[in-house]
């Protein structure tokens, strides 16, 4: 017959093997789709999403849409400003970087998209303007 303190031991050892199990998948990157969007006149809107990738070991990365939980930033409140569900809006003529930020496995994890307003579009320039602005 097995002494108590072995049964015990063993079923401690199960029991917390049991709860650690798999760690839920931690945010290792985000995207921003479209990362850029130009808009031909002041007070046009748009809608950015947020896909973010999740991982944890061995197992299969997976995406799912963060747009309502990323915090949505834009460098030039003046040029554009973006709101907490990724609604942004132009406000000059001019192109602004703007930010998902969301902490994730490794700390902050950060996402850039241009948004850029501009008269005459350029589909052949980064910003979408065309020089003349």
């Amino acid at each position: 017959m097995l002494d108590r303190r072995y049964v015990w031991g063993f079923l401690l050892i199960c029991l917390v093997v049991g709860l650690a199990g798999c760690n839920s998948p931690g945010l290792v990157s985000i995207e921003i789709t479209p990362s850029t969007t130009v808009f031909t006149k002041e007070g046009q809107t748009g809608q950015l999403t947020a896909i973010g990738t999740f991982a944890e070991g061995d197992h299969p990365q997976t995406k799912q849409d963060i747009t309502n939980l990323v915090t949505w930033k834009s460098a030039l409140s003046g040029v554009a400003t973006v709101s907490s569900t990724g609604a942004v809006t132009a406000h000059g003529l001019e192109t602004t970087d703007v930010t998902a930020n969301m902490t994730g496995f490794t700390g902050l994890v950060t996402a850039h998209a241009t948004v850029s307003a501009c008269q005459e579009v350029d589909q052949s320039n980064p910003t979408g303007c065309a020089s003349t602005q």
